[in-house]
């Protein structure tokens, strides 16, 4: 029978082939690392060519944090909460 990809000896069987040091895929993946680090790299060099004219953010007014939220939940529950304190009367 076939064993799934998630078997202990396919994942075994895989790890030693990732983990040897003149492999494919070792070799492939430190050409990645390679290609990452030069990439973030020039990435660095760039934003600290432009990053002088950042744009600063203005708060002007306060935001209020007590009251209710403006989310479904919080005003399913404000709704409800108001109909409770209603009472029939006969």
């Amino acid at each position: 029978m076939a064993h799934s990809a998630r078997s202990k000896s396919k994942l075994r069987a895989k790890k030693e082939k990732i983990s040897k040091k003149g492999s494919d895929y070792a070799k492939t993946n430190e050409e990645r690392k390679e290609r990452l680090a030069q990439k973030l790299q020039e990435n660095l060099l760039k934003q600290k060519q432009e990053g002088t004219d950042a744009p600063v953010m203005e708060v002007d007014k306060k935001v209020s944090t007590s009251g209710w939220r403006s989310s479904r939940n919080s005003l399913y529950k404000k709704n409800h909460t108001r109909k409770k304190n209603k009472s029939i009367k006969f």
